[in-house]
């Protein structure tokens, strides 16, 4: 082999190890963006779970004992806006809950999904609303609640290279309070 023959080969063998690389890379990134879809999606599901449980339940603890006819014509019989959240009797675990708001400002939820080893965190805040206004929280009770739920996963932590793309997901529902009368 001449010198050119070998330069050519060297040359050869150089641009092999970089396309090499490239596809390694790319791959490497792939996982770990489909790692991240995958997370979001669960966040997400989880997140929708969470809001499902909380609209089964009574819109407000005394809804939940009250007559509708009464709570409907004096609304400040409502539990006040500062009082939102589970009352001293309710139990910690939110399995127990028994009315809508009583997921206001508890402590983050740590839930694993079944068959999975990630663990991921819950927040709620729940406040009262008017339905011209439903992106500010007011200060007295209205026949309408919103809650805002975030959640993140927590394990495995986000990587170093991902950190800064790592993301909450974070969905809100709202809860009305209302009689039907048929026409």
């Amino acid at each position: 082999m001449n010198t050119g023959q070998t330069m050519l080969t060297i040359a050869a063998l150089a641009l092999l190890s970089v396309i090499t690389m490239r596809y390694y890379s790319s791959v490497g990134n792939t996982a770990v963006n489909l790692s991240e879809t995958t997370g979001g999606f669960t966040a997400t599901t989880i997140a929708t779970s969470f809001i499902e449980r909380a609209q089964n339940l009574a819109f407000d603890h005394y809804t939940d004992t009250m007559r509708q006819s009464s709570v409907l014509k004096n609304k400040s019989l409502l539990t006040t806006p500062i009082l939102l959240g589970r009352e001293v009797t309710d139990d910690t675990d939110y399995a127990y809950f028994d009315d809508f708001d009583d997921f206001n400002n508890i402590a983050p939820i740590e839930y694993t999904p079944p068959d999975s080893t990630e663990r991921y965190a819950v927040t709620f805040r729940v406040y009262y609303v008017e339905p011209s206004n439903i992106n500010t929280a007011v200060d007295h009770q209205t026949f309408l609640k919103r809650m805002d739920v975030m959640v993140w996963r927590t394990i495995p932590p986000p990587s170093d290279t991902t950190r800064s793309k790592a993301d909450t997901a974070r969905m809100t529902t709202f809860y009305g309070y209302y009689k039907f009368n048929p026409i």
